[in-house]
């Protein structure tokens, strides 16, 4: 009997799969969580395994394997053949280490920041990033390489595809020097680079950032057209000699007056004809798709920000005196929002 053919019973008519499914679905998130962290599917990439030999090979009693592989295998991420488990295409791709665009540092960041109904509650009645306790997560990085480090990594890996994407669909072609403002790792840079041979870019972040920005650059071989410099984008003017200005992930993690401060300072540090570029994951006026919708909570915990529509951000913008707004769809959830200074 399919799902659809199933009976409710007379005294509940409605379905009620939809709050249970939405109940249960933080499960997915600690079984990838643990598949990463202990390797498992770094593992399974190498050869498929039967459920006694994943069992003793990760320290996990018999019963536990089989919950765990039950779980991974309906959520798509492993399959089961002839008793052997192995991976999807698309774990092999993005739950893998040392895969491009490999999603691991960000899902292991769930093992120290999981976004439990707890946590989620104290943000909702501090209104304020409780990601590190009291401290600010921008404070905590600078004082804190290896917490840096761990952010870093994880914004990269979140980025990598995406990055591809941004490269194929921004306005790049007239652009000779680009201001990364915010930039992290770089990986916006580094595909903006690899599309386009004679762009220049700079990394501008904390110097603990730039720091570690300057190793993915040189680990990508790129490190003539990805520079970095040091700075502070909210007590420093935005450095100017650039045609570019790039906020990715930048904007939603503060509020609205605080975005537009930023477009301000990029409007004043641009020649005319210089442009803005938005990289963000927005919501449509409906409030979808949920995955950028749910990124609103990791917002409310880790910054002062939301998830902004493309009519929120063409408001911003137009504000800090640009004109010619345009939004472009790019790589799975993300836009390319784009303006030019007249």
């Amino acid at each position: 009997m399919s799902g659809e053919e199933r009976r409710h019973p007379a005294a509940f008519p409605l379905d009620d799969r939809a709050i249970y499914d939405a109940y249960v679905a933080g499960r997915q998130s600690a079984a990838l969580t643990v598949g990463v962290r202990v390797g498992l599917f770094d593992k399974l990439d190498q050869t498929p395994l039967d459920v006694q030999s994943i069992a003793t090979e990760f320290d996990f009693s018999l019963r536990g394997a089989r919950s765990l592989l039950v779980a991974l295998e309906a959520m798509g991420v492993v399959n089961c053949k002839e008793d052997l488990y192995a991976l999807s295409p698309e774990a092999a791709a993005y739950a893998v280490h040392g895969q491009p665009g490999s999603l691991v540092s960000l899902i292991e960041l769930e093992m120290d920041h999981f976004l439990s109904p707890a946590a989620l509650l104290d943000a909702l009645k501090k209104d304020d990033s409780t990601a590190y306790g009291d401290a600010d997560p921008w404070e905590e990085h600078e004082r804190d390489p290896e917490a840096a480090a761990r952010f870093t990594a994880a914004m990269h890996s979140v980025s990598e595809r995406p990055a591809a994407g941004f490269a194929e669909v921004a306005p790049l072609d007239d652009v000779e020097r680009l201001l990364d403002v915010g930039g992290g790792s770089g990986a916006l840079c580094l595909a903006g680079a690899r599309a386009h041979p004679d762009l220049i870019c700079t990394v501008w972040d904390l110097q603990v950032v730039c720091d570690l920005a300057e190793k993915y650059a040189d680990e990508a071989g790129l490190s003539k057209q990805v520079q970095t410099l040091a700075g502070d984008m909210w007590n420093e003017a935005f450095p100017t000699g650039y045609d570019a200005v790039l906020l990715s992930q930048i904007l939603h993690d503060w509020s609205h007056e605080q975005g537009g401060v930023l477009l301000d300072k990029a409007f004043a540090c641009l020649p005319s004809g210089g442009r803005v570029l938005i990289h963000e994951k927005l919501v449509d006026e409906e409030g979808g798709p949920l995955a950028n919708a749910l990124v609103n909570l990791d917002m409310l915990v880790w910054t002062k920000g939301q998830q902004y529509t493309a009519a929120e951000l063409e408001v911003l913008l137009v504000a800090a005196g640009f004109a010619d707004v345009q939004c472009e769809p790019s790589a799975g959830y993300w836009s390319v929002v784009s303006a030019r200074k007249p």
